[in-house]
């Protein structure tokens, strides 16, 4: 088939050059179909595509099957996103999008030559430069890609809702094994994303006081950009604690004064051991234990090299670290509230090899080599290299039948959840800054890390290691006392906002939680005596307004800024199942005040746990400001506390 409609081709393509141009290019260099022929009927929508290659029609009545299909999805029509595999003719995706409480359409394509028939007979342009319709190729859709999509803020909130769809049963029949991996991709985003924002409350909350804590201690050392222009070398070395890291130690300390290392703080006494310093130490959990890690390390060793470790790590660890270090903050919006950002913002992973990796990247490596960077189980259940604080074994990682590509390909080597995640951000950061720093994994053990190259130690050593030249040491100045001064005032001005700010947001949200308390008592009573008809429903719309109203307050820029990362673990997970409720298409008016009823009493929790929320973190936070120098916690003001708690 010659292009046809060429105009409709030309704006699609133009649209989708902006959103996706490796799918527009691979689109454009068709200039007819050669797997596929169209047949059209009279009516336009009546479009059939016969496959030479599995000699098998897309639809046996291509025009009766969308319709039905129409009808069928009814049941999806209050889904705000929807994913596909596979475009079909295109004319089904046409129809979805004109249901205007569609925000996004992902299609996932497995053959360029259908988006190019499709391209020619729907007009997609609008709908792809509003970003209401997104496209892929599966062959370029990765993890990293996924999570893109996936970490959309409101699309998060629809996560339990997924579902691969397809738009004609041919593609189940003939790319069941491919559909498969994609919504494996998808379904492993999912996991990442939901599982970054935390399921667990108390973890924000210790990392806010640790933060908090931590601030004044933060602004007498240098500044994080103090470090970005520091690079010594062009390659540098992140050393983990991963099982293999043992063979590789005798040529590290070959070439210690030739090339930069960043370790990571379980590794710190295992090189001290073996007489190789590193250029800088990465910390960034907010437990206790990490300060071991630093205890069984002499002062003088900690001296020659500088830390590199989160405002969140405990007060513990941080007066454990007896050499230079740098304090500075994940960029989470409760850091990014201080305005403090001459001490950087760097922490988007969950590991301190994370950590380590973004540290080379922003400073401008152009290699970044891995080594004891496993993350799997050796051959006889090892989790950590010999030496390590925590012994060869640390039982706190479990194995439950999660099973990776192993490092070289050719096969599989058992892993632990939290291994997998560390494993994601490396793949994903790694993805998004390869034409900046090439990562080359030289475990040669653990798992495989795609995005990196794969190359022995020694090769690696040879290829991109200098031995002409020693290093510099690096040295680095901290703020002056006029600085600190001016930081100090600023972190007591933003304080005392954040205590008036909980009381007024606190107070408004309990007036609405205890008006729905009694809305779902009354219900509750009604529904034991059978006099569900005595509902007085506009009184449950009323209520439903001024819940509205209480979700605004997430719009409010400072209340993101202060409370976002402390209230979203409470209720992300009641969001998750709040969103069923509101995709259920309503047919009658009884079904239409079912959901209203189910609503609101759903909403009490969800209001409980938001005001629980706040006031928690209003308690850690006047904790830790106890813990400050009496000149700044005397400049604290504490309004009185709201009755909820949590």
């Amino acid at each position: 088939m010659k292009q046809e409609k060429k105009s409709i081709f030309e704006k699609n393509l133009n649209a989708l050059i902006f959103k996706n141009p490796k799918v527009a290019a691979k689109i454009f260099e068709i200039v007819e179909n050669k797997r596929y022929e169209v047949f059209q009927g009279k009516d336009p929508a009546d479009i059939n595509i016969y496959d030479t290659k599995n000699q098998a029609f897309l639809y046996e009545q291509p025009l009766k099957e969308t319709l039905d299909m129409v009808e069928d999805f009814k049941k999806y029509q209050m889904y705000p996103f929807l994913y596909f595999y596979g475009i079909g003719n295109g004319i089904f995706i046409k129809l979805l999008l004109g249901n205007s409480i569609v925000k996004r359409i992902l299609i996932v394509e497995p053959e360029i030559e259908m988006l190019y028939i499709a391209f020619n007979f729907a007009d997609f342009s609008q709908e792809i430069t509003d970003g209401r319709l997104a496209i892929e190729h599966s062959l370029e859709l990765d993890f990293t890609r996924a999570v893109s999509y996936i970490s959309h803020n409101e699309g998060q909130l629809f996560t339990k809702l997924y579902e691969l769809l397809t738009p004609t049963k041919y593609y189940y029949t003939f790319y069941q094994k491919e559909a498969q991996k994609v919504n494996k991709i998808f379904s492993d985003a999912i996991y990442h994303v939901i599982v970054g924002h935390g399921n667990d409350a108390i973890d924000s909350l210790i990392g806010i006081e640790n933060h908090i804590q931590n601030l004044f201690e933060m602004i007498k050392n240098p500044k994080f950009t103090t470090v970005l222009d520091k690079k010594n070398t062009d390659t540098a070395i992140i050393v983990s604690t991963g099982p293999s890291l043992t063979k590789q130690l005798p040529l590290l300390k070959e070439i210690q004064d030739f090339v930069t290392i960043v370790s990571v703080d379980a590794s710190l006494p295992i090189l001290e051991k073996n007489g190789i310093v590193p250029d800088f130490v990465t910390v960034i959990e907010r437990v206790p234990e990490t300060a071991k890690f630093f205890k069984q390390t002499s002062s003088d060793f900690q001296k020659k090299t500088t830390v590199i470790c989160a405002s969140l790590i405990h007060k513990e660890t941080l007066e454990a670290i007896k050499g230079p270090k740098v304090i500075t903050m994940r960029p989470h919006n409760y850091t990014k509230y201080f305005e403090l950002d001459e001490f950087g913002y760097i922490g988007h992973g969950m590991s301190a090899a994370n950590l380590a990796h973004e540290l080379t990247v922003v400073m401008g490596f152009k290699k970044c080599i891995l080594i004891g960077q496993d993350l799997a189980f050796s051959e006889d259940g090892n989790t950590h290299a010999k030496g390590h604080v925590f012994g060869e074994k640390d039982n706190n990682y479990k194995y439950k039948d999660l099973l990776v590509e192993k490092y070289g390909g050719g096969g599989t080597v058992k892993t632990a959840y939290i291994w997998n995640l560390f494993r994601d951000y490396f793949e994903k950061l790694s993805a998004q800054t390869k034409h900046l720093t090439e990562v080359i994994n030289c475990t040669e053990g653990g798992s495989r890390i795609p995005e990196t190259t794969e190359m022995s130690f020694k090769d690696a050593i040879e290829k991109y290691i200098d031995k002409s030249k020693k290093k510099e040491k690096i040295k680095l100045s901290s703020p002056t006392k006029r600085e600190q001064e001016k930081y100090a005032k600023r972190i007591i001005k933003k304080i005392n906002k954040i205590f008036k700010y909980a009381d007024r947001y606190q107070k408004r949200i309990e007036k609405v939680f205890l008006d729905v308390s009694k809305a779902s008592e009354e219900l509750i009573k009604l529904n034991k005596e059978e006099k569900l008809d005595k509902i007085n429903f506009k009184k449950l719309q009323s209520l439903n307004k001024k819940i509205d109203k209480v979700k605004t307050i997430f719009e409010n820029e400072d209340f993101r800024a202060m409370f976002y990362n402390t209230v979203q673990p409470y209720i992300i997970h009641q969001e998750l199942e709040l969103a069923k409720i509101q995709v259920q298409p309503i047919k009658t008016d009884i079904e239409k005040k079912a959901k209203l009823v189910d609503w609101i009493m759903n909403h009490r929790y969800w209001l409980f746990s938001l005001a629980g929320g706040i006031s928690a973190e209003r308690d850690v936070i006047e904790r830790a400001v106890k813990t400050w120098p009496t000149k700044y916690f005397e400049k604290i003001v504490f309004p009185e506390k709201s009755e909820i708690k949590n």
